[in-house]
């Protein structure tokens, strides 16, 4: 008959549930993320100290560096905050949690997770606006799609708005004009590299929407002289 080797119960028992975590970061959570921790000692409270790494705590946090059992307890939330408006679009941020007392961990040792974090968005059609671009002195027709978060922020997409493939992404939160450092986006030179819209300032006046820029070659060190308005005018 199967039977449970009291040697194999740590003081603890801590573990994660698996070593991978994935969240889609929605308004309705109040800007935070339960991450499930579970013990195999359940006998008295026990508090474990957790850390936390990756380039994605720019935007996720801690709420606490410690994680607290309650006598009895088997299982536990770590909480990760986050500001909901301040989160870009198509912007993936990784972190990973540790329980950094070895001594607390399960025989299991899964004693990390790498949380994946991400605003899912559903673009859809929103008619076609007009693009003025300071930098290339023109303008053109361009197609705009909107995702629609809440009754307060939208996000917006201007799909290849340069060059097939580049898309411009901004967004509007309490009628505020929020675009942030665009990707790199599409081949200057092959000694210079690709260019990307590095937005100094933005503004909004009536449907014009406008993010004076920087325009950089990030491969070489290098970016053009000045900064250019590009704005965008709403159908």
């Amino acid at each position: 008959m199967p039977y449970i080797d009291k040697s194999d119960i740590g003081p603890v028992d801590a573990a994660f549930s698996s070593t991978v975590a994935i969240y889609d970061l929605k308004q309705a959570d109040n800007g935070k993320i339960q991450v499930l921790i579970y013990r195999g000692n359940t006998k008295g409270a026990a508090t474990v100290p957790i850390a936390i790494s990756g380039t994605g705590t720019t935007q996720l946090t801690l709420a606490s560096n410690t994680v607290t059992f309650n006598d009895g307890e088997g299982k536990a939330y770590i909480t990760l905050n986050y500001n909901f408006a301040a989160i870009p679009p198509a912007t993936k941020y990784i972190v990973t949690l540790t329980i950094s007392d070895a001594t607390m961990v399960s025989k299991s040792k899964v004693s990390a997770v790498r949380v994946e974090a991400q605003l899912p968005l559903n673009y859809a059609s929103f008619g076609t606006g007009t693009y003025e671009s300071e930098f290339y002195e023109e303008s053109w027709s361009q197609p705009v799609q909107k995702a629609n978060v809440s009754t307060t922020l939208d996000f917006y997409k201007l799909p290849g708005c340069y060059y097939a493939g580049y898309d411009i992404v901004f967004r509007v939160n309490n009628g505020v004009l929020l675009v942030d450092q665009q990707n790199i986006g599409w081949l200057y030179s092959a000694a210079y590299g690709y260019v990307h819209v590095s937005p100094q300032t933005n503004t909004i006046s009536g449907k014009r929407h406008t993010w004076n820029s920087r325009f950089v070659l990030p491969t070489a060190g290098l970016a053009f002289g000045g900064t250019y308005d590009e704005t965008f005018i709403m159908p």
